[in-house]
């Protein structure tokens, strides 16, 4: 009579693999896909233009001139975040087209382009002014 409860249950195979080996190679390839795509995002990042904008200089002026404008207090408020509103607007396409923008009062030193005068037409185009307009 054979003793069944002897036998050992036959190993479970994949195409002559193993499960450690199916494993292994899982892993392999996990870190290599995991490595290509850290390469990219670091490549992406060299890519990056990076460029100043002076923003004390343009809440400044707007502010500066608000003051002089005669509004009333609530509709200097309603211009105001309008105004803020619309320096977020146009420093969040600035980074949209591949762009880190750094404030000017914070650099120390560099040659990285300054976009102020891009940013206040952009500014005074989505608030409806003259893009020129100083105020």
């Amino acid at each position: 009579m054979r003793n069944i409860l002897a036998t050992s249950a036959p190993a479970r195979r994949f195409a002559w693999l193993d499960r450690g080996a199916i494993l292994l190679a899982l892993a392999l390839l996990g870190a290599v896909l995991w490595g290509v795509w850290a390469t990219d995002k670091l490549l992406a990042l060299e890519r990056r233009e990076l460029v100043t904008v002076q923003l004390s200089v343009l809440m400044g002026a707007f502010v500066e001139a608000e003051a002089r404008s005669g509004r009333t207090p609530e509709e200097m408020q309603r211009r105001v975040r309008a105004y803020l509103e619309a320096v977020e607007a146009s420093v969040a396409h600035l980074r949209r087209d591949g762009r880190t923008v750094l404030i000017a009062e914070a650099v120390v030193a560099g040659s990285a382009p300054d976009l102020t005068e891009s940013v206040r037409a952009d500014v005074a185009r989505r608030m409806g002014a003259v893009p020129d307009a100083r105020r």
